[in-house]
């Protein structure tokens, strides 16, 4: 199921402030005791690709117990100095770590979608340089992209905070699922 040479970024490092604690490690119910890391992760695992979590220095700890023997997920912590950059700085920070590879693309997902199923991630995953949209909104953070290094650099340079800039940049397009898929696209920002 692997799309040759994809990595996947999860973008689990921000503040969580309108939730209330941090989003990676919390544990709805009914999901046998599993927090949306893990949940997100474990539907990730079936595309075959190495998973980079896009951490804040605090969750590092916790991270590295949770995914302890797997040897196909990595951390990398967000540079503190873009912190006020959002999903970019997680992205800059980890498409720097892995600088040594100028040939992979990025598909990239939030940490705050518990419903996404990996049926649709597979779809997402075949498609190049596209983001989710259904008929009720853009999903900009669901994302496959071709290498972004110079895009995401000049992103930063310029100030532009905007996930929305970034894939300008890229001429990246829609790739269109249905209303009724909306559901299983939606971000947990509250409890």
């Amino acid at each position: 199921m692997k799309k040759n040479n994809m990595k996947i970024i999860v973008l689990a490092g921000g503040k969580s402030t309108r939730f209330g604690s941090d989003k990676a490690f919390f544990t709805p119910e009914g999901h046998d005791g599993a927090t949306f890391i893990e949940m997100i992760v474990k539907k990730l695992i079936p595309l075959q690709a190495d998973i980079l979590i896009s951490i804040n220095p605090s969750q590092e700890r916790a991270m590295k117990q949770l995914f302890a023997g797997q040897s196909r997920v990595k951390f990398v912590i967000d540079h503190e100095n873009l912190a006020e950059y959002g999903p970019l700085g997680g992205l800059y920070s980890a498409v720097h770590l892995d600088a040594a590879d100028q040939t992979a693309s990025y598909m990239i997902i939030p940490v705050d979608l518990p419903d996404i199923r990996t049926s649709d991630l597979a779809l997402l995953a075949e498609a190049e340089n596209v983001f989710i949209k259904t008929p009720l909104q853009s999903h900009y953070l669901l994302a496959h992209l071709p290498a972004f290094r110079a895009e995401i650099d000049t992103c930063i340079a310029k100030g532009e905070h905007r996930m929305r800039d970034l894939l300008e940049k890229l001429g990246t397009k829609p790739l269109h699922f249905p209303k009724e898929a909306e559901r299983y696209f939606f971000n947990q920002n509250t409890k």
